[in-house]
């Protein structure tokens, strides 16, 4: 009995020691952790844990790791961070040491992280105007550069190509139209966060993880004086932790002519030149006409072009470390011949963390141009080109080669085929390497200071030799130019962030000083009068004739920039930005100028009032405003310069020099001011998101080119002058269509307005007509004379403003109806180059393993001159033209005037209107499934077949409504076959 008593004894001491340990592991534990990724098993830095219910919060550090005191068993920690799957771990009393929690990517939601200046930001903090181009743009189309994935893809982004051609450079870009009337108005391009100066095919969009464009003044506030024309930031791809995967990306296309305007046929133009001059036909072309041997000019310009292109690529890492490496070669073989461009590029992209507060990345790229070789000409300012050549000529000699002189009678035409025959060598080399060393301050939470370094260099090597066997080569006993380029490119940056969450309240402040260094190099040589070809560009020394001369440019750009982001409960944010620039360009009065912005958030749906609304998911509004810069002018414009002019004394050759231009102490920046507001919402459990905005941006200090006196043999000066505007608006939206077990629809539509107009030029209240500026207008206008129809035989010609017109002439509308036509009175506004709105649409549809995806992008409202109809030939008919609708007695066609001299004294155009509507992209795919990858021990099978430029609505009549040279290389159609393969 007493032995039971003792035991009942024990066991009651036992059991209130145990509930005393349990009362106060309730009352005051702490628990460690650390947050792996579930997919590629490294760290998870930022990943917010919260204890359920209560107030009690932390964030993992660079590590993954995390500490919460005051915890008790049961307690419920919810772990939750952008772009992964939220999870809740119970807290129990057997859980000792360190709790290691696995999340899991969230595919849908890795959009809500945006790269902003010098960081990310979560989607939802942003109080600026961002946009991110589709993932499916970049990764699942074959583009040659990454302008091609912005086009149509997002609202308020214009882009636009000058010509086709294998390197597809010749493209504009524009973000919220154009808000200086002759300073450049591209955008700022960041590539992995430094300044890039570069051509945009030098960049491999194979490597590009994301492309992040800022719109409004507080986004690119952060760049101050290289954001008033907004800024787009390229980051490349970084790799994933976990085991090595290798990649192979590869595709093979065909290129066509997308479209040829009608040009006349060798007999069509033999009886137009006998109409109109019936004399003219000279013995040569007589003889071709009768032979009936025409040559095909286009054809012979034009081939049939491929392109192709292989990537290899591995990505991997460990706990510390991830990285990239990927080699790309293209090979694009244009639609004109001889018209090539080659591409080796290498990146090497590292990070890694040396320590636990110190962090070091460095990306990096390698890559190898080749353009050797010139096309065909296609036009020249003498209609000399495959386009209007003369068609009752000879092409090639008995031999086979290229004839020097086509045409016998008329020596002044060279054979377009020519440059084909040229040697010529064009190759660059480019490296561009970005570096940085992420310190956390370890004694002052929150406190990192970066110190940035990139270096962007560039060599290009031109050399061309016409020999004997072309026009210009006999004409001179050989031709040769040779060019050098080098250009460089470095800047230093040292940037401390300070992010500190107390409470509700989260503040995050970055602050810079930055040094950019820029010096462009051009070394050229030219030669004439050589014994022989044999030596091509290696026989300068043994010329006739020698001219050289260099060019040296350095500029430099100092800049402070100080940022604060603030927010209270994540629903109500602010930012305010200042960055002061200073750019050697500018005058000694101003060479820093002050750029300041302020933006405000809410997040809408945060509020108790919208908890319940079943409809919206998310709503925020955003309203911005503050200025930027535009330091878009060429070095030394500023000084006054003189140029060289030599001058010979009796027998000799002395330097002489003359000035060139003024000096414009005073010269500053344009300053650009701007309003956004913006909204962005997602809707119906997240079947719909987008966003809307509108903007306003006044534009001062315009960088312009003012007529002055001439006494001082100068007749102009930059100056300061003038004042633009720009008004629009903006919408984008994302939806889930249709979301069954076996098939999606998916689209996502974007839709821009803009209107811009000049408010002032010279201070005076007068227009600029000689280049077309006019108060109140867009900047670009269509002014010239207006074609007002066809004199026909019934009409009264004694009452024409135009002298001795006849039937069949152009009529030209008499604007200010005095009777007679002048320069300065009947001229007028026809239409603008300013489109009433450009979209984009794109459809994805996916059933099961196989995906289509279609693309229409467009351009509304635009008109311009065509000059291919509006051509005027001249006497002795020495060029064929494009078919026409001419006027006759017997077709008294009031569209053409007729076939006549002197049908178009005046030179008065047609303008027709160039808005279109493009199928730009379509692509079919089949991904594996993943049980066929298992059995084959791969991660990633997929095939494709894609089109380019397939089809076009429009009406306009020349070569292409986006070219904006009409007779250059024609747009390619292309078709592609592709391959993605991981292991």
């Amino acid at each position: 009995m007493r032995q039971n008593y003792h035991k009942i004894i024990k066991m009651l001491l036992v059991m209130s020691i145990m509930a005393i340990q349990t009362t106060l592991f309730a009352q005051n534990r702490s628990i460690t952790g650390k947050v792996i990724d579930q997919s590629d098993q490294g760290p998870i830095p930022g990943v917010n844990i919260l204890v359920k219910g209560t107030m009690k919060k932390a964030v993992s550090d660079s590590k993954g790791t995390f500490s919460i005191i005051d915890v008790s068993s049961g307690d419920i920690l919810i772990f939750s961070s952008i772009g992964f799957i939220t999870k809740e771990v119970a807290i129990s009393s057997e859980k000792n040491g360190v709790l290691t929690v696995y999340l899991g990517q969230n595919a849908e939601k890795l959009s809500d992280v945006v790269v902003v200046g010098y960081g990310t930001q979560k989607k939802s903090d942003v109080t600026g105007a961002v946009a991110t181009v589709d993932k499916k743009r970049l990764q699942d189309l074959p583009n040659t550069n990454f302008a091609q994935a912005l086009q149509g893809s997002i609202p308020g982004i214009s882009v636009s190509q000058g010509s086709g051609g294998a390197e597809g450079d010749g493209v504009g870009i524009r973000i919220r139209g154009r808000n200086s009337i002759t300073a450049n108005s591209n955008p700022f391009i960041i590539l992995d966060g430094v300044p890039y100066t570069g051509g945009i095919s030098d960049i491999n969009p194979t490597d590009i993880e994301s492309i992040n464009v800022l719109k409004d003044a507080s986004a690119a506030a952060i760049y101050g004086s290289r954001g008033a024309n907004g800024v787009i930031i390229v980051t490349t791809k970084k790799g994933t932790r976990g085991k090595p995967v290798i990649s192979y990306d590869g595709f093979y296309g065909i290129q066509n002519i997308a479209n040829l305007p009608r040009i006349l046929t060798p007999e069509e133009f033999y009886d137009f030149k006998k109409l109109r001059e019936p004399n003219a036909i000279t013995t040569s072309e007589q003889a071709v006409y009768d032979s009936k041997n025409f040559p095909d000019w286009l054809d012979l310009a034009t081939r049939q072009g491929t392109r192709m292109q292989h990537t290899l690529g591995v990505s991997g890492g460990n706990e510390n470390s991830r990285y990239f490496v990927s080699s790309t070669y293209l090979d694009a073989k244009g639609v004109a011949v001889n018209d090539n461009y080659k591409r080796l590029s290498t990146r090497v992209n590292l990070e890694t963390n040396v320590t636990p507060w110190l962090t070091f990345s460095s990306n990096n790229q390698l890559s190898y141009s080749d353009r050797d070789g010139l096309p065909a000409v296609f036009s020249d300012e003498s209609g000399a080109g495959a386009y209007r050549f003369n068609p009752l000529t000879t092409a090639f000699n008995p031999d086979g080669s290229p004839i020097i002189y086509p045409w016998p009678q008329d020596l002044f035409f060279g054979n377009p085929l020519a440059p084909t025959l040229a040697a010529n060598t064009d190759k660059s080399y480019k490296i561009i390497t970005n570096n940085y060393l992420n310190v956390d301050i370890p004694f002052i939470k929150g406190l990192s200071y970066r110190i940035n370094t990139g270096v962007e260099y560039t060599r290009r090597d031109i050399n061309t030799y016409y020999g004997l066997n072309t026009r210009s080569g006999l004409q001179s006993k050989g031709n040769l130019a040779i060019s050098g380029i080098g250009n460089s490119n470095v800047l230093i940056e040292n940037i401390l962030n300070y992010n500190q969450t107390i409470g509700k309240h989260t503040i995050a402040v970055t602050g810079l000083y930055s040094y950019q260094n820029e010096i462009a190099r051009t070394d050229n040589l030219s030669a004439m009068g050589f014994p022989n070809d044999v030596l091509t560009f290696y026989q300068a020394n043994v010329a006739n004739a020698q001219a050289s001369n260099a060019d040296f440019t350095k500029q430099v750009n100092i800049s402070q920039m100080l940022r604060i982001n603030y927010s209270f409960n994540s629903k109500y944010l602010l930012t305010l930005t200042g960055r002061r620039d200073g750019f050697s360009g500018f005058g000694s009065d101003n060479k820093f100028a002050f750029f300041p912005t302020v933006a405000i958030g809410w997040n809408i749906s945060d509020e108790n009032f919208m908890k319940d609304n079943k409809v919206i998911d998310k709503l925020k509004l955003r309203i911005s405003y503050g200025s930027n810069g535009n330091q878009a002018i060429a070095a030394y414009n500023t000084l006054a310069q003189l140029g060289t002019r030599s001058y010979v004394d009796g027998s000799t050759t002395l330097p002489g020099y003359i000035p060139i231009s003024l000096g414009a102490s005073n010269l500053k920046w344009e300053t650009t001011t701007g309003l956004n507001i913006g909204t962005d919402f997602t809707l119906l459990n997240g079947r719909i998101d987008g966003s809307v905005e509108f903007y306003s941006k006044n534009t001062k200090d315009l960088l312009l080119r003012r007529a002055i006196s001439s006494v001082h043999g100068i007749s102009n000066i930059v100056q300061n002058l003038g004042k633009t505007s720009n008004k629009g608006f903006e919408f984008g939206v994302n939806t889930v269509n249709v979301k069954a077990k076996d098939f999606t629809w998916t689209s996502n539509l974007n839709f821009s307005i803009n209107r811009n107009k000049i408010k002032e030029l010279y201070g005076d209240g007068k227009n600029d007509t000689l280049n077309g500026w006019f108060l109140g207008q867009p900047i670009d206008v269509n002014f010239a004379y207006k074609f007002d129809g066809v004199w026909q035989s019934g009409d009264d010609l004694t009452k024409s403003p135009q002298p001795n017109t006849l039937p069949g002439y152009a009529k030209v509308a008499d604007i200010n109806g005095d009777g007679k036509i002048t320069v300065n009175n009947d001229r007028t506004i026809i239409g603008s180059r300013q489109p009433d709105f450009i979209y984009g649409i794109g459809n994805n549809f996916k059933y099961k393993n196989i995906s289509l995806y279609l693309f229409i992008q467009g351009v509304k409202g635009t008109s311009r001159r065509n000059d291919i109809y509006s051509d005027n030939v001249q006497n002795g008919v020495r060029n064929n033209t494009y078919l026409k609708n001419w006027w006759s007695p017997t077709n008294p066609s009031n569209e053409y005037w007729s076939n006549s001299l002197g049908s178009n004294l005046y030179n008065v155009g047609i303008f027709e209107s160039d808005s279109y509507a493009r199928l730009k992209d379509a692509s079919l795919a089949y991904d594996f499934s993943s049980a066929l990858l298992k059995q084959m021990k791969i991660s990633r099978l997929k095939i494709y077949a894609s089109a380019r430029n397939l089809f076009t609505i429009t009406k306009w009549k020349g070569l292409d409504p986006e070219l904006s040279n009409q007779e250059g290389i024609p747009l390619q159609k292309e078709f592609i076959f592709g391959l993605n393969i991981s292991l």
